[in-house]
């Protein structure tokens, strides 16, 4: 007796045996029914109609592809799933206080208007601020006070979600390169957990399927294998899908990818952020809150700051320095210390 058996988003069958050496898995695609409002001419509505459900399936697209699937571990979903949410949320809230709130606000001279003010905030966010401890004396050089700049306060939006990418280009080169093996991943898992299966009859049954199954893949390896040309590793082991250890080989270079992620995601937070005093930040950062050192001592994300900034006057210019309180690196500091923490979890899952 068949049983109908689904893997995944389409149905899909096994083909009976045969001399020939065809694909296991033969995709089955509903027929095509035609609608009257989705064929020839639309009116204005039905377009926007048609554009809304397209939008809504795209949407549904992208949600669905980077939900959790039963073909990854704990460590995939902590670091394409858990963690890319977390940075996103971060990033949302960084923008947020950016462009919808006042991520910098200067103390501006009495004589100044309204509008020079929002001049003065809006020209120290672009063109950066520096840093001088109150007890110090503001440099008289330009050379002096660009060294002490802080530039990266604009960029913390895009520099999380770039981190949020990264997390997530291991397990795509997971998902699209194991669809090349000719086994079927996560057909098989999904089927082989499949609650139904506790009927004898029905774990019977699937057993019958995934041996089959597999047993084709052996042999469209054994067949076609030779034919394929040889791609050599250090000149003794070959990988490729006809050769039995395509999968175990991208399953290990995958975990290869997330320990280089975790390593690159350290230097990139540390190249944006460090500075000549502080080369390894994460630790140093920790290491001021372990000790209760604050950030008028250690200059690490600075609240307030200073910016120089040149105007015109009847063709005569005039030098401004002004005071600021930067607010978005009280978030920034929180965020960094969230993000070096989590990697830190993360390269110890790595190791195992």
């Amino acid at each position: 007796m068949d049983y109908p058996v689904n893997f995944g988003e389409t149905s899909r069958i096994a083909q009976p045996r045969s001399d020939r050496a065809a694909p296991v898995w033969t995709q089955v695609y509903p027929a095509q029914v035609a609608h009257h409002n989705l064929g020839g001419h639309v009116g204005r509505g039905g377009g926007y109609r048609w554009q809304s459900l397209l939008s809504m399936h795209f949407l549904t697209s992208v949600l669905k592809s980077i939900e959790p699937r039963i073909d990854d571990d704990f460590v995939d979903r902590l670091n394409y799933y858990y963690t890319s949410g977390v940075i996103i949320m971060m990033a949302i809230l960084v923008s947020a206080k950016q462009y919808a709130g006042h991520p910098i606000e200067c103390w501006v001279p009495a004589q100044f208007t309204k509008a020079m003010e929002q001049y003065t905030e809006n020209f120290c966010w672009i063109q950066n601020t520096y840093w001088v401890p109150f007890d110090d004396f503001i440099p008289q050089r330009s050379d002096e006070r660009e060294e002490r700049q802080i530039g990266y306060y604009q960029w913390v939006p895009f520099v999380l979600a770039i981190e949020a990418l990264m997390f997530y280009i291991p397990t795509s080169v997971w998902r699209f390169m194991n669809a090349q093996s000719g086994i079927n991943i996560l057909g098989v898992l999904e089927l082989a957990c499949d609650s139904r299966n506790i009927e004898p009859q029905n774990r019977l049954y699937t057993v019958n399927v995934l041996a089959r199954h597999i047993d084709d893949a052996l042999r469209y390896q054994r067949d076609f294998g030779r034919k394929e040309r040889s791609v050599y590793l250090w000149a003794f082991i070959r990988i490729g899908k006809f050769y039995g250890a395509y999968v175990t080989l991208m399953y290990c270079f995958v975990k290869f990818l997330y320990f280089i992620n975790v390593f690159g995601q350290f230097f990139l937070l540390n190249r944006f952020l460090a500075n000549e005093n502080t080369q390894f930040l994460g630790a140093h950062v920790v290491w001021n809150l372990l000790q209760g050192v604050e950030w008028q001592n250690s200059g690490v994300f600075p609240r307030v700051t200073l910016c120089d900034f040149d105007i015109r006057v009847l063709g005569n210019v005039h030098r401004h320095t002004v005071q600021c309180v930067l607010v978005i690196n009280m978030f920034t500091e929180k965020i960094f210390l969230v993000s070096y923490t989590h990697l830190d979890v993360y390269k110890r899952q790595a190791y195992r």
